[in-house]
């Protein structure tokens, strides 16, 4: 064998290396195979390149424009510009050059015959890139086209896109039925090497959506699905994502084993400090459902400890909703922290979040954020400004048949207006998954509003609440961010409310009120 021979022989190893780490998420061994390859004999140069690109541009499209920059000149076969314009295409439209993408569309065009399946490569990408635009059309030419692809990576990819297309015109359905479409082509089996970044992003995508509507069929899918995947810690978020919906799938059809489970996993392989947040987060949602006042408020100041500690403008995307979560939660503690949280949010523009849900351009994230500010604004005494942002919240929410959001919306209405029929409202959609907990939850807190409403401060009915869970003075001045002394003041108004002198008798008269 000549060196000649070798060497190429070498670098077409090299190759296949790179397309299964890249196809596995695995993108830094991906980078390091192919570092130098545009150096590499020119049957292979070419290809090494785009790959090159793509492994870069899967979390840093700006990396990727720059490297298909420096080695332009380097592309030197007809197939080769085809897909290195179609890769520039890409990473300009995940920046959002909108201009530079079309052009290198229109460039790879000139070039779709040098590959048989060009043209249907071509739609794909113009699909996808009309979906950037807010150009939302499921049935265009294009996404017909590409959903037909034979390559059953980029087939997954354009109905995923496609259902992206659905999702931002609020036909929920139909999203999900492309998503599960998606999903059955790992039925292929093993002979086929599946792209895990693509077949985790539709998982997480279905997983979410299926939970938020209460479509038990779909849910049931996504998690016969979710083994299929070969999970690695480059699709580490999306996992994290589907656990988190499983977790409150089950939860909120009143199977607490299976969700704690699933919560207990979602936390264990929390990518980033943004999603252990979060997982904090959802603990104390489910401690506080519970009646666990003690765990909720541990819950949430370790994820205000960790929150306030963050440069979230390093943050990326999807993660920036934790901010809204943990405002939504910390409010009625502390507001002013909690008004920081969501102003940091805002300050980011709902266009800075990841399009995993269709979200961009969407009103989802208008009414998450509307949400956030309405519990907020609640807790502040500003009922009128409180009634319009959850309003606003609440008719998206219905809408979008988003069951779950719509509940919580319509509970906060319920609290700040005092009006029976946003309790109902709340009981109807929380009745979209059998055995909800909110049920009993709305129950509840009309208990608890009756004998504590008219008499505490909400300081003192946070105060009361703690103490119902269990809390220590210590835990409920760290929580509550208020001294010893402010703290043990509140219990003593708290004790003279319910006409007891001790915690004993203050926790006998609570059960006997149903509040403990």
């Amino acid at each position: 064998m000549s060196v000649t021979t070798a060497v190429v022989e070498t670098a077409a190893a090299c190759l296949d290396r790179a397309r299964v780490a890249t196809r596995s998420a695995q993108y830094e061994t991906a980078l390091e195979i192919l570092d130098g390859c545009e150096d590499w004999p020119e049957h292979v140069r070419d290809e090494a390149i785009v790959l090159k690109a793509d492994a870069l541009g899967r979390h840093d499209a700006v990396s990727a424009i720059e490297w298909l920059s420096c080695i332009a000149d380097a592309v030197t076969t007809p197939a080769g510009r085809f897909a290195y314009e179609l890769a520039s295409g890409k990473a300009f439209a995940n920046v959002r050059n909108l201009d530079s993408a079309d052009a290198c569309y229109a460039a790879a065009e000139r070039l779709v015959s040098t590959d048989p399946n060009g043209q249907l490569t071509l739609a794909y990408h113009r699909s996808r890139l009309a979906w950037i635009k807010r150009a939302y059309d499921p049935d265009a030419d294009d996404v017909a086209a590409s959903v037909s692809h034979p390559d059953p990576n980029i087939a997954m990819a354009a109905l995923t896109t496609r259902a992206w297309h659905h999702g931002s015109l609020g036909n929920l359905p139909a999203q999900i039925a492309d998503f599960r479409l998606a999903l059955a082509l790992l039925d292929l089996g093993a002979d086929t090497a599946f792209d895990v970044s693509v077949a985790s992003i539709t998982c997480h995508s279905l997983a979410r959506v299926a939970f938020e509507i209460a479509d038990a069929a779909a849910m049931a899918d996504v998690r016969e699905r979710f083994n299929q995947i070969a999970w690695t810690d480059g699709v580490a978020v999306d996992r994290f994502q589907t656990l988190r919906a499983f977790g409150w799938d089950s939860f909120m059809r009143g199977r607490p084993g299976p969700a704690q489970w699933s919560f207990k996993d979602a936390r264990n392989c929390a990518p980033s400090t943004p999603w252990s947040i979060m997982a904090h987060l959802d603990r104390a949602f489910v401690a506080r459902i519970a009646h666990n006042e003690a765990w909720a408020l541990d819950e949430i100041a370790e994820a205000d400890r960790l929150g306030h500690a963050i440069r979230w403008e390093s943050t990326f995307g999807e993660e920036r909703l934790a901010l809204l979560t943990l405002a939504v939660l910390i409010a009625p503690s502390n507001a002013a922290r909690a008004q920081r949280y969501a102003a940091i949010y805002s300050s980011f523009g709902t266009d800075a979040v990841h399009p995993t849900l269709a979200i961009n351009g969407d009103r989802r994230a208008h009414a998450f954020a509307r949400y956030a500010q309405g519990r907020i604004d609640q807790v502040l005494g500003r009922d009128n400004a409180a009634v319009r942002a959850l309003s606003d919240a609440y008719g998206i929410f219905v809408d979008v048949r988003y069951a779950y959001q719509a509940a919580m919306a319509a509970t906060a209405l319920g609290e700040v207006t005092g009006e029976p029929s946003w309790r109902e409202k709340a009981l109807m959609h929380a009745s979209a998954y059998p055995s909800c907990p909110l049920v009993a939850m709305a129950e509840t807190s009309a208990r608890e509003e009756m004998p504590m409403s008219a008499t505490l401060s909400p300081l003192q009915r946070q105060v009361a609440r703690a103490l119902c869970g269990g809390a220590e003075t210590v835990e409920i001045s760290r929580a509550l961010s208020r001294s010893l002394y402010t703290v043990e003041r509140q219990i003593a108004a708290v004790y003279d409310v319910f006409g007891v002198r001790t915690r004993a008798e203050f926790l006998a008269s609570a059960r006997g009120l149903g509040l403990a």
